[in-house]
């Protein structure tokens, strides 16, 4: 971390960062390519495996809704003797 006269202190840039060119005239890849090998690795949302989540969330939101009318009716007979 290095400290500038003038303002907040600032670290150096990552080997990583330093490493990825972002297109300009010294040749390095566009960001359409860069955008390529992004979604080459990581895909994009519609590759999210979303329809077992939904169905695991449904199941469990209507097992819940079940017990407590099951708890409800359970208390209300209780009562009712």
């Amino acid at each position: 971390m290095t400290l500038p006269v003038d303002g907040p202190p600032t670290r150096r840039p990552s080997a990583r960062l330093t490493a990825v060119d972002t297109g300009d005239a010294t040749g390095g890849p566009s960001r359409e390519e860069l955008d390529r090998q992004v979604r080459g690795h990581y895909g994009n949302w519609r590759d999210q495996p979303k329809g077992l989540a939904c169905a695991v969330i449904a199941a469990f939101c209507l097992l819940t809704t079940l017990a407590l009318g099951v708890v409800v009716l359970l208390v209300v007979l209780a009562a009712g003797r």
